[in-house]
C-alpha cells in the first residue's frame, strides 16, 4: 500500500478558512473529539465534558501508513462514519488566547490528507445542544478502509507499527481514555481482546 498523498499547505490553510468561515461563533469553538485528540490534544484544552453526537458512528476505518503503521504493514486510525445510532466522545473547548495557533496545530495533525472531512455538528451535553467542530471519515477516500471484518481489523492492529508507535497502543490509549471519561465502547473493548488473543484470526 502506497502513501497517501499529503495536502498542500495551501490546501491546508484554505480548508481551515472555509470551515472557519462556516463557524456559527468563531469566538467559541468547540472540538467533539472520539479518538487520539481525546488523549493526546495537540492545544492546550481550556475545558472538557462528555458530550453525545447522534447520526455518527466510531469505528477504526481510516488505514495509518505513517503514524501507527507502514506501506507494507498498515495499521487503522480512527474515523467518524454515518449511523443510525450515535457516539460518545469529549468536548474539548479551544483557549480564547491562541485559538488560531489551535486550529492551525489541529488541520496539521488531522488533515495530513484529505480522507478527514471537518464539519459543524449539533452535539448534546447534559441533555442540551450544542454546536462542535469535528473530523468525519470521506468514504470514497482511497485511505478510508471501509467495512472490515472485525478479524481483519484485529490482525493489522496486532502487528502495526509507525512513528508513533504500534497500532495497538492507539486502541488500549482510546479505550483507556474514553473510560476516564466513563464512556464505555464495547466494540472498542471486544476488539482489544480479540487483538490481545492471537488464536482468533
Amino acid at each position: 500500500m502506497k502513501r497517501f498523498d499529503h495536502l498542500t499547505t495551501r490546501e491546508r490553510r484554505q480548508s481551515l478558512q472555509h470551515v472557519i468561515e462556516l463557524a456559527p461563533d468563531p469566538e467559541t469553538i468547540s472540538l467533539f473529539a472520539y479518538g487520539s485528540l481525546i488523549w493526546r490534544p495537540c492545544f492546550e484544552v481550556q475545558s472538557k465534558c462528555k458530550a453525545m453526537l447522534h447520526g455518527y458512528r466510531r469505528d477504526l476505518c481510516v488505514y495509518t501508513v505513517e503514524a501507527r503503521g507502514t506501506s507494507g504493514n498498515p495499521g487503522l486510525g480512527l474515523g467518524l462514519r454515518v449511523d443510525s445510532g450515535f457516539c460518545e466522545g469529549v468536548l474539548l473547548l479551544l483557549p480564547e488566547d491562541g485559538r488560531s495557533e489551535a486550529l492551525t496545530s489541529i488541520w496539521e495533525r488531522e488533515m495530513l490528507t484529505a480522507v478527514y472531512q471537518p464539519k459543524w455538528v449539533s452535539v448534546e451535553v447534559d441533555s442540551k445542544i450544542t454546536t462542535a467542530l469535528t473530523f468525519v471519515v470521506d468514504e470514497f477516500h482511497p485511505q478510508c478502509a471501509g467495512n472490515l471484518s472485525e478479524e481483519t481489523q484485529a490482525v493489522m492492529i496486532r502487528s502495526a507499527v509507525g512513528e508513533l508507535g504500534s497500532c495497538r497502543d492507539y486502541l488500549v490509549n482510546t479505550i483507556d481514555a474514553l473510560r476516564s471519561a466513563k464512556i464505555q465502547d464495547g466494540l472498542l473493548e471486544r476488539l482489544l481482546r480479540r487483538v490481545n488473543n492471537k488464536t482468533i484470526e
